[in-house]
């Protein structure tokens, strides 16, 4: 079936013990395609059921959210279990055993080396889906801030223009959106009339950075590319300085040479540029925070001034 044990011409006959080995493999095959299909049914089902709960999730802390992402988490890992348990027990043992009675040099050994990279393959293709699966649950944690962001909008307009005073009931308008109660002057009878910002409005203040950071994520990927090229040069350069050790052809050393300094020239642009990118990207980004929470502008600017001093 997988082409593991196809005599060639001329091969003497293939010892007794080799179906053994062939069904394992056939078994072990289906079993994996088998848990693929599950895993993947899994998580397509709760992929868009854990957005759902992010998003009508009117927690601070998102606690529900979090205890059903824990339980998706659960079983996506109990099916990954049981595919290392399965393989420990129906592959490694059988590749052990006759690993163990079949000398490395009879001509049939390659046949048991070959069922547990055959097998071994198929399983870390395996756990290549798993990881792929559960990257994209972990994705569901990553609110879509804009949202949130609009439903505060929202809410503001609402309720802008329905404040009255106590005092004398006239209409006193909210000029912003505030994130801690606030007293408000009525501008008839000059009464200080206390106004409670709602939950969701308070929430602000905890979603405002996260929002600028989404909002300007182009630039810190700019920056991440930028600043992970100079470990890459690094290694580069260091990898053609190896090779010029058993070299010794001038010709070919000045070559090495000259490859390498273009590599350096090219990691010290680097170093300088990296910290640029990553000072435009803070700019920006506290920009946009400041646009969101203007109330928190001073406060933010002495926070980007010490981040600064860091890069």
């Amino acid at each position: 079936m997988f082409g593991l044990f196809n005599k060639q011409k001329g091969e003497e006959a293939l010892p007794e013990w080799y179906s053994e080995l062939q069904e394992s493999q056939e078994r072990w095959f289906i079993f994996l395609e088998k848990l693929d299909a599950k895993m993947e049914e899994f998580a397509t089902a709760a992929i868009p059921e854990l957005k759902e709960i992010l998003q009508s999730d009117d927690d601070l802390y998102k606690r529900t959210f979090h205890r059903v992402y824990s339980g998706v988490n659960g079983q996506l890992s109990n099916i990954r279990e049981k595919a290392r348990d399965t393989y420990e027990e129906k592959i490694l043992n059988v590749y052990y055993h006759y690993n163990s009675q079949i000398s490395v040099l009879s001509k049939h050994h390659n046949l048991v080396s070959d069922f547990r990279n055959n097998c071994s393959d198929r399983y870390n293709d395996f756990e290549n889906r798993y990881e792929y699966w559960r990257t994209q649950i972990e994705k569901t944690q990553e609110r879509d801030l804009e949202i949130e962001y609009q439903k505060i909008l929202d809410e503001y307009e609402a309720i802008k223009n329905k404040f009255n005073c106590t005092q004398c009931g006239g209409n006193i308008q909210i000029e912003k959106i505030f994130l801690i109660e606030t007293y408000i002057s009525c501008p008839y009878c000059k009464t200080q009339n206390t106004f409670a910002p709602s939950t969701q409005a308070r929430n602000l203040q905890h979603i405002a950075r996260g929002l600028a950071e989404q909002r300007t994520v182009h630039l810190y990927e700019e920056f991440e590319t930028e600043n992970n090229k100079e470990r890459e040069l690094y290694h580069e350069r260091h990898e053609l300085g190896l090779s010029k050790i058993h070299e010794s052809d001038k010709k070919v050393l000045n070559e090495i040479q000259s490859k390498m300094d273009d590599l350096e020239q090219q990691r010290q642009f680097v170093i300088k540029n990296a910290p640029k990118l990553h000072q435009i990207y803070l700019r920006a980004m506290y920009d946009e925070w400041n646009k969101i929470t203007p109330d928190l502008k001073e406060h933010n600017e002495k926070m980007y001034q010490n981040q600064l001093q860091h890069l």
